[in-house]
Order: C-alpha cells, then structure tokens, then sequence
C-alpha cells in the first residue's frame, strides 16, 4: 500500500507543543512532540475524509501552509543537513527526491 507522506512544522508555545501540516494547512497540538504528531495525523486523517465525503478535493486539496511555515521547516531542515553533514560518508549516501515540474 502506498503511503501519503506529508511535511510538518512542530514548535513549542506557551507550554504546548503546536503541528501544522504544511501541504494541508490543517493543524493540532498536544503536551508533547509525540502528541502533537499523533494529534496532527488524526485531524489530517479528518480533513481528509471530510474533503473527499464532500466531493470537494479540487479546492481544498492541496491548501498549503503559509510561506512562513514552510520557511520555518526549510530552516531547520537545513540546520540539521549543516550537523549532520560532516559526519556522513558522502560515496554511495546521496539520493535527490525530485519533483519534475512540467507546465
């Protein structure tokens, strides 16, 4: 079975750990990181069924995030390739996942 993989931005506020999914726009928090990420999984799986009942995939899928939040996931995305990078055996451990953009 083919999975759905999504991006995600989980920052802590106000003593609460907040998720949003950036290519839906949807979010949830909780106590923990755990928590959140379970929650968020819950109200996609939500969303998702609620568009797909309504017949409304065409105008809310995707309904992406603003660009802050992508930024925000960019950022750290990129801070953590910095760390890890040097660690890392470059032969044999390079892989792209392309997106072709065709108009």
């Amino acid at each position: 079975m083919k999975k759905l993989h999504f991006h995600s931005v989980i920052e802590k506020e106000d003593g609460l750990y907040s998720a949003v999914c950036l290519e839906l726009n949807v979010a949830s928090q909780g106590k923990t990181v755990n928590e959140a990420k379970k929650n968020l999984q819950e109200a996609v799986e939500l969303y998702l069924e609620d568009v797909f009942e309504a017949g409304d995939e065409k105008e809310f899928i995707p309904r992406p995030a603003p660009k802050e939040e992508w930024l925000k996931f960019f950022i750290a995305e990129a801070n953590l390739l910095a760390k890890e990078l040097p660690k890392i055996a470059l032969s044999k451990r390079i892989e792209f996942k392309e997106m072709v953009c065709v108009k």
